[in-house]
């Protein structure tokens, strides 16, 4: 590198990682600051940045070369168009969130099978009922919609606590010893009608979204549950809406949903049958950790011009 390197941290790792960044590029130039505070110029020369930089700055960043996401999710920062030049590396932190949001899944599953919702407000009027409402996990059939390190986390807890584990994988390859049979997308029909538990761990493509149409939701069985921590968009809303008001399936926890914020009037909030996290299942107190070893990794890869991990295919979204 001839010039100085000039790096911008936004977002996702702390100020207190300085020094270990600067022990792997001595002399670089690492500003951290707010999205908000962030000088036009400082977006001008930087060569790396990591955050979630607005498309106005992106349009001026005319240095930049690698643009690392803080989040898994890429789908905002796919369009090509977005940046100065065709030539910026995208990466994301894929593998920083999968054990987090894995625990969440399960305990929306558990909250919804042991009824945690009617003991919780017995609990608010100190009424002792005993509420015999319960369903087993163990001895299931779980189905997971799309395989990265999300879905693989869900699936590896899933076999572990006794479930038969489907899953359905754009290019399936070898079927891991913790899946019961790997499905192409072709076979996604296939698995609804056999799932107890459903979960989503896609992102939004032009080709996921909507995945479940009214159609679908209707192959499900109606003792079915359905988890959804992939992204709103993966799902018809009114479909859904209508497919649990009518019991086609019976209940579903939703982290993410269309559009976020959820609004106050829309049906769902009011479900006995439905449990709304507010898009938080990745939350963890050491995925910091995790998005800086990543992102350091990397840094010394870019420094030795060897190819990045991580790097999101602007053509599949992800």
């Amino acid at each position: 590198m001839g010039r100085e390197l000039q790096i911008l941290v936004t977002a996702g790792i702390s100020k207190s990682n300085e020094g270990k960044l600067l022990r792997i590029s001595p002399g670089a130039a690492i500003t951290f600051a707010k999205q908000a505070d962030v000088a036009l110029e400082q977006v001008r020369r930087s060569e790396i940045m990591v955050g979630w930089p607005s498309a106005a700055h992106l349009k001026e960043a005319k240095n930049l070369r690698w643009l690392h996401l803080p989040s898994a999710g890429a789908e905002r920062f796919v369009d090509v168009r977005m940046y100065a030049h065709p030539g910026v590396i995208l990466t994301n932190s894929s593998g920083v969130f999968g054990m987090p949001i894995a625990e969440h899944v399960f305990a929306m599953i558990l909250a919804f099978n042991r009824d945690l919702r009617t003991h919780i407000l017995n609990n608010q009027e100190s009424r002792w009922l005993r509420n015999a409402t319960a369903r087993d996990f163990w001895g299931k059939t779980t189905g997971i919609i799309g395989l990265g390190d999300i879905g693989s986390e869900v699936a590896k807890r899933a076999h572990a606590w006794g479930s038969r584990v489907l899953g359905v994988k754009r290019q399936p390859g070898q079927c891991p010893p913790y899946l019961a049979q790997l499905y192409s997308p072709e076979g996604l029909d296939e698995v609804l009608a056999q799932a107890d538990y459903l979960v989503l761990a896609l992102p939004a493509t032009e080709q996921s979204k909507g995945i479940m149409s009214e159609e679908r939701l209707r192959m499900m069985k109606p003792s079915a549950f359905l988890v959804n921590i992939g992204r709103g968009a993966l799902v018809d809303q009114d479909a859904l809406i209508k497919a649990l008001s009518e019991h086609w399936i019976a209940g579903a926890g939703l982290d993410v949903t269309t559009p976020e914020p959820l609004p106050p009037e829309s049906p769902l909030w009011k479900m006995p049958n439905v449990l709304i996290t507010s898009h938080s299942s990745g939350s963890s107190p050491t995925n910091g950790e995790r998005i800086f070893k990543i992102f350091a990794d990397n840094l010394e890869r870019y420094l030795q011009s060897r190819p990045l991990l991580n790097v999101v295919d602007l053509r599949a979204g992800y």
